[in-house]
This record gives C-alpha cells, sequence and structure tokens, in this order.
C-alpha cells in the first residue's frame, strides 16, 4: 500500500511540470509588455526549469534512458543546423535560437516521462484535449459578449493574439478530440461501471470539445484552421471507416474501384474547396502568393540560410529589389505588404535554416508520419497532420503554444513499443548534458523577465511622449532586449524625438535585420535627413516606398528632403506622387500629408509643374 502511494506520489510529481507546459497556451500577464504572447514564453521557461530538475533527480535515481532513435538523432541534428546558420548569419544567438533549443530539450524529455510510465500519455493527451476545450469555451464567450477580446478588430481570439493562431490551435486539438468521441462512442449505449470512469470522462471531455469547436471554428474565418480540421478528422473517419469489416471486405475485392472513386473525391473537394476558400479572401490570399513568390527567390540568393528569427527583415529586401526593378503588376502593389511571416512554414524554414536544414525537417516530418501510421497511432497523427496542413499556408511554428504540441505530437509518436535501455553510467551523462544545456538557455531568459516589466511601465512615459526619460529607461534594459522589435522600435523612436539621431539608427540598424517594416526605414532616413546625410536619407526613403509600394508616407518624407535639399526637379516629381497615388486605404493622414506637400512646395515653379501635371 505504501509502496503504491508512493509510486503515485513520484508520478505525480514527475507529470506536473508537463501539465505546467500544456496550460502555457492560456498565460496571460498584464505587468509585462506584450503580456499576451510574453507571458507564454516565460511560463514556457517555468516549465523547462522544473521539468530539467525533476527529470535529471529521476532518472539518476530511478531509471535508465532508452536508446535513440532515427527521429531523435534527425531533431538533434535540425537543432544544431539552425544554431549554426544563425550564429553564422548573427555571430550571436537570438531567443528563437534559444527556443529553438529548449524545444529540442523538451522533446527529449517528453520521450523520457513516455518511457518512464505509459500512463502518463493518456493523461497529458486528456490535458492537451481540456486546452482545447477551454479555449474553444472562452472563444465562445467572446463571441457572444461575455468576455473580452485581445485583439480590438477582431471579436474572438481566445487567449492569443488574433484569431489566425487560435484557430490553428483549435484545429489540431480537434482531430484527437473526434477520435477519441469515436473510439468510445459506445459509452452511452452500455450500463454504467465505476470502473470505467475513465473512459467516460474521456469520451465526454472529448465530445464536449468536438462540438465547441464546430461551433467556434466558423467564426474565427480563418481558412487555414478549417482545411487543417478537415484533413485531421478526415484520417480519422478513414481510419474508423476502414475498421469495419464489411467496408474492409468490399475494398479488399474492389481495391482499384476504391482507389479511384477516394482520388476523385479528394480531387474534387480540394479544388472546390479551394476556390470557395480563395474567393472568401481573395486579396489576402494574393498577397500569400506574393510572399512565397518572393519566399522562394530568397532561398534562391541565400541556400545556407539567413538564420532563425531573420526571415522579415531578409525578405524585405528581396522585396523592394522586386518593385525597384519595375516588373511588378499593379495587383502585386496593391496586395504587398510587411510581413513578418512567410505564411509557409516549410519556405520559412527553409529560408532561416537553409536547404540542409529543411531537408532535415522533412525527413523528421516523414518519418514520424511513417511511424504514426504503421503503430497505428492515429490520434497523435491526425493532429500532427492538421499542425501541418496548417503550417502550408499560415505561421503556427511561430506561435509558442503550437510549437510545444508540435514537440508533444512528435514525442507522442515516436515513443517506441519495444524500448532499449542505454547503461546506467551513459544515461546519467546523458541526462546531466541535457540538464546544462537547459541551464545554459535559461541562465539566459529568466533576466528578461524584469526587463519586460521594466519595459511594460516605461510604456506609461512613452505613450506621454516623455521620450528623453523614456531613452535612459529603455537604454538600461536594451541588452536584454535587442531581438524585441517592437522595443527596438519604440527605444528607436525616443532616441529620434529626443535629437538622438545616431544612436537611434543603431538601434535601427538591429531592427531591420529582423523586420521589413517600412515605418523603420522612414525613421532611419529621417535621422540621416537631420544630420544633413542627404543622400543616406533619400535611401532609406526609397527602400520604404519600394517594400510597400502602396503607402504615400515615405514619398511625403522624400518630397519633403527634396524641398530641404533644393532639388526643385526631384521635388516636383515627388510631390506630384504624393498628391495623385491611390492610396491602399484612404484616411485623414493621406488627406492631411497632402495638404501639408500643397503648403510647403510654395515655390512658384513647383506649384506650376505640379499643378500642369495634375491636369494632365
Amino acid at each position: 500500500m505504501k509502496r503504491t502511494l508512493f509510486y503515485h506520489i513520484l508520478n505525480g510529481i514527475l507529470i506536473t511540470p508537463f501539465l505546467l507546459l500544456l496550460s502555457t497556451v492560456f498565460s496571460l500577464d498584464n505587468e509585462l509588455a506584450n503580456g499576451i504572447v510574453s507571458a507564454k514564453y516565460f511560463r514556457f521557461y517555468l516549465s523547462a526549469g522544473f521539468a530539467s530538475v525533476v527529470l535529471t533527480f529521476f532518472f539518476v535515481f530511478n531509471q535508465r534512458l532508452a536508446r535513440p532513435n532515427i527521429p531523435d538523432l534527425l531533431i538533434i541534428a535540425f537543432c544544431i543546423t539552425g544554431i549554426s546558420v544563425t550564429y553564422n548569419y548573427n555571430q550571436s544567438l537570438n531567443s528563437k535560437s534559444i527556443l529553438l533549443i529548449l524545444l529540442t530539450v523538451f522533446y527529449f524529455y517528453f520521450r523520457f516521462v513516455f518511457q518512464a510510465n505509459k500512463c502518463t500519455i493518456i493523461w497529458l493527451t486528456v490535458c492537451f484535449i481540456f486546452t482545447g476545450l477551454a479555449e474553444a469555451i472562452l472563444g465562445l464567450r467572446q463571441l457572444y459578449g461575455f468576455d473580452y477580446s485581445h485583439h480590438h478588430l477582431f471579436l474572438t481570439t481566445g487567449s492569443f493574439f488574433n484569431p489566425g493562431p487560435y484557430a490553428c490551435y483549435i484545429a489540431i486539438v480537434l482531430p484527437i478530440a473526434f477520435f477519441y468521441t469515436l473510439k468510445y462512442r459506445i459509452c452511452y449505449k452500455v450500463k454504467f461501471h465505476v470502473r470505467n470512469i475513465f473512459v467516460y470522462f474521456l469520451w465526454g471531455i472529448s465530445l464536449l470539445t468536438l462540438i465547441a469547436s464546430i461551433l467556434i471554428l466558423p467564426a474565427t474565418m480563418s481558412r487555414a484552421s478549417w482545411i487543417a480540421a478537415t484533413g485531421g478528422c478526415g484520417l480519422v473517419s478513414m481510419y474508423f471507416l476502414a475498421k469495419k469489416q464489411d467496408i474492409k471486405t468490399f475494398i479488399a475485392i474492389h481495391k482499384r474501384i476504391c482507389i479511384l472513386i477516394a482520388c476523385t473525391a479528394f480531387l474534387l473537394i480540394t479544388v472546390a474547396g479551394g476556390f470557395g476558400m480563395y474567393y472568401l479572401k481573395k486579396d489576402s490570399a494574393d498577397g500569400r502568393a506574393f510572399i512565397w513568390k518572393n519566399s522562394i527567390e530568397l532561398i534562391k540568393q541565400n541556400p545556407v540560410g539567413v538564420g532563425t528569427g531573420n526571415f522579415s527583415g531578409s525578405y524585405g529586401h528581396i522585396q523592394a529589389a522586386y518593385f525597384e526593378a519595375g516588373s511588378a503588376s499593379e495587383d502585386e502593389k496593391r496586395v504587398a505588404g510587411n510581413p513578418e511571416y512567410a505564411f509557409n512554414e516549410y519556405l520559412q524554414i527553409c529560408a532561416e535554416q537553409g536547404i540542409t536544414g529543411f531537408l532535415l525537417f522533412v525527413c523528421i516530418i516523414v518519418y514520424s508520419l511513417y511511424v504514426g501510421f504503421k503503430q497505428k497511432k492515429i490520434a497523435a497523427t491526425a493532429s500532427l497532420l492538421a499542425l501541418l496542413i496548417a503550417a502550408g499556408v499560415s505561421y503556427p511554428f511561430s506561435v509558442l503554444p503550437c510549437l510545444i504540441v508540435f514537440v508533444f505530437l512528435l514525442a507522442l509518436i515516436n515513443n517506441g513499443k519495444n524500448i532499449t535501455a542505454l547503461p546506467k553510467a551513459i544515461s546519467i551523462a546523458f541526462a546531466f548534458c541535457i540538464l546544462m544545456v537547459a541551464s545554459l538557455c535559461l541562465s539566459n531568459r529568466y533576466p528578461t523577465y524584469d526587463a519586460y516589466k521594466k519595459w511594460h511601465r516605461m510604456k506609461q512615459l512613452y505613450s506621454h511622449r516623455s521620450y528623453e526619460d523614456t531613452a535612459n529607461g529603455y537604454r538600461i534594459i536594451y541588452p536584454l532586449l535587442s531581438d524585441q522589435l517592437d522595443f527596438l522600435f519604440e527605444y528607436a523612436q525616443c532616441l529620434s524625438k529626443s535629437e538622438q539621431y545616431a544612436e537611434s539608427n543603431t538601434v535601427l540598424e538591429k531592427a531591420v535585420k529582423i523586420s521589413c517594416d517600412p515605418m523603420l526605414y522612414n525613421v532611419m532616413g529621417k535621422n540621416c535627413q537631420a544630420l544633413k546625410r542627404y543622400a543616406e536619407a533619400e535611401q532609406c526613403f526609397r527602400k520604404a516606398a519600394n517594400i510597400v509600394p502602396g503607402r504615400i508616407y515615405p514619398w511625403y518624407l522624400l518630397a519633403n528632403l527634396y524641398v530641404e535639399m533644393g532639388e526643385t526637379e526631384k521635388a516636383q516629381e515627388t510631390a506630384c506622387i504624393v498628391l495623385t497615388k491611390e492610396p491602399k486605404v484612404q484616411s485623414t493622414a493621406v488627406r492631411e500629408m497632402r495638404e501639408k506637400i500643397k503648403e510647403i512646395i510654395q515655390d512658384s515653379k513647383i506649384q506650376k509643374h505640379t499643378d500642369d501635371e495634375q491636369e494632365n
């Protein structure tokens, strides 16, 4: 009895950090800057530290590790490749690289705990399904006005920052909930028995998750999540249909006909669904296609990769060069933006990690799907398939809760049935190696918690335009947040407003490595203009104008620059663009810029030329 109690207590301690990890999706903190996102990262770091201590202690005194399998080796190789490419590009490791290392560590931690106790698999699966149920209920509450959304433009975001990643998360949970709903559907037909209480619980929570998810997904207007959920649930449906004896017999007799019917149906559904979803948000779909086109060019020019977290900054140079060449169509100019993501994780991985990293990632995925089908781990495989489908048209790997689920599903699938243990000494050495790696990464991350708190407090000064005081405060935490785009932009703005132009540009040079936002180049150009470095200012304004041609502001700044330089002809041409260019979105700001440019160009020659151009 005592031994059984001790065994349950030990397993409870073992599983706690992983329950904490899966609950990361709910983390919010109003005391942190960007607390919807940053709080999730700090919960992740807390879980990593807790898991490192618990599992090292557990395996030193109680267990031996399983021999590495093929996916284990591929994941280690992928992690090393990503770190190497990023360090080669940045000459340092950023927060995204450290996240990659910690996710790799957690993959092995999941494998360790699944090996130590098979019961943890089903308990963690239940926890995962519950997160989906809780998120779906929160989304419904937001939709009907009982709770507030985390984005002022959307009714439903769950505990995420916008509906896109929220819907993807729901779509990943949906297939595994659908699987257990079908697997234990006999529950409502048989007589209740207390020894089957856990089965009733699993079936009930799965059914509720399925219903709530189906209700909330249409409201998110996320095409990626609809496709992903359909793909994952389609796999589950095929599995249960194929298990029926009469269907199995029919398939065995008419195998070729069944394959032809299945392929035809799949093709028709795909084409019809594709056209419908394309025209649902046509401009959005065209915009993503344009991003993919430029992403392929980025890969061609950087086959080794640009490093984790550097996609957007590198992409901006490609898009600017494309528009500067003058071969772009009007539709491409209209839909162009400044994306943070490739909206195709496979292209983004190839761009950031290089072709080698991409091939390793493909091998991990293909092998995991093969193992999932072969060992009939359909629930986890269906959810993984949904995540992979979403990754083809969205950015789930750029959202921490989806990355955690990805690692969880990989470990679930690749946890072998027949495990050969390593010798005790090697097991202990390997456990300590992982502990050391995790400790080094976390020692870099934990100090940023206070930095985020200070950033949040300093934002109040920033909003009240106390730029010099804010700049002094930001200068202290700058070393800890030097790869956070929002922080870099705010810090650079404060420095610029307090006339510290050269230092502002130093900060912006870091920012443009990780983002293609034209505003970064606009501020940099204004700093150069204040320093009388007119050639550099012109280059910055033109770069901003070429990245997103639909925006008028860079041309407005350029017109002001030419007036200050006394470049009459260039001022005439640029003023004409400001006054005649059709913006992507009409706004008060556009009207104000046009009024101001009319006031600035009081010179008769410029005014006459501008009037002639407008008449023509």
